[in-house]
């Protein structure tokens, strides 16, 4: 099969498209023809340092065709999509049975790339981390992003009232997802223009948690997926931290694909490139900016 390669950490130019043998798929599992896989800072941030086993194919969600199944719960010629173990940036790639699901006829294969982890990230900080409910306030950080598109969605899908962060040119758009606030951070400091929140979430990373924390009511919660919580800083204005949570939750999957299906969720996906320029996708991607998913085509 096809699949990006890396043999070295470094910068895109390590990712070559090389052809390398079919993975197999164990007891539980199935192959997967991939046909669009996710891109995510998490694959990069692999790629420049991560503790990897070379050579390495990077990549943790797709959607795709079961090509061969080594379990009951799928078959072959079954449409599916999630967290795949052998790699996404491939023809073909393994994964277990509890971390797929089936793929709804109306929602495309990219779309069912970007759920795994982006919107699950989003779900599980929110409603299961959080618990964010109706009637409560919910405040999203880099809101246009790939995680935080999914965020204001579900917040609002939670009943919450919801603030979004983000610059000048993604205003229309965030608003148009359902926000009921924008805070444009080029022009204005968050913590000034809101106050009272129970739930932030950083989706940025950076000097963006501390910045929020100002707005984040006494026994609120601030959520952070790229780190650098401010802890000590919380715990004296008597508010508590979490890292985001991304568990395999097939049900969850399910449950997500069918708010896209019904057309309540809307993933919006910036460009969808081939798997010959899955490097210029993580400068894209690397550089920042990116309005909602990039996602590789790998297979017709």
């Amino acid at each position: 099969m096809k699949a990006a390669v890396i043999h070295e950490t470094g910068g895109p130019e390590v990712l070559r498209l090389e052809d390398v043998e079919d993975p197999r798929p164990g007891d539980g599992e199935v192959l997967i023809r991939v046909h669009a896989a996710g891109i995510n800072p998490v694959d990069w941030k692999q790629r420049s340092g991560g503790d990897l086993d070379f050579p390495a194919i990077l990549g943790y969600e797709a959607s795709g065709t079961v090509e061969r199944s080594r379990t009951d719960r799928f078959a072959e010629g079954d449409e599916v999509f999630g967290r795949v173990a052998s790699g996404a940036y491939a023809e073909l790639a393994t994964a277990t049975a509890d971390g797929v699901a089936y793929k709804p006829e109306a929602v495309s294969h990219e779309e069912a790339s970007t759920i795994q982890v982006s919107a699950q990230t989003a779900w599980q900080s929110l409603l299961d981390v959080a618990g964010l409910r109706g009637g409560q306030t919910a405040l999203i950080a880099g809101a246009a992003g790939g995680v935080g598109h999914f965020a204001v969605q579900f917040a609002k899908h939670a009943g919450a009232r919801t603030i979004a962060t983000g610059s000048t040119g993604n205003r229309d758009f965030v608003l148009g997802l359902g926000a009921d606030q924008y805070v444009d951070y080029t022009r204005e400091h968050v913590a000034d223009a809101v106050s009272g929140v129970d739930v932030a979430l950083d989706t940025v990373g950076g000097e963006t948690p501390r910045s929020l924390l100002g707005a984040v009511r006494g026994g609120g919660i601030l959520l952070g997926i790229a780190g650098g919580l401010p802890e000590e800083e919380a715990r004296a204005r008597g508010v508590r931290t979490s890292p985001s949570r991304r568990n395999a939750n097939p049900d969850q999957l399910a449950r997500i694909a069918d708010l896209v299906s019904s057309g309540e969720v809307r993933v919006e996906i910036a460009e969808v490139l081939p798997l010959t320029e899955v490097a210029r996708a993580h400068e894209l991607s690397e550089a920042g900016h990116v309005r909602g998913k990039l996602v590789l085509a790998v297979a017709d």
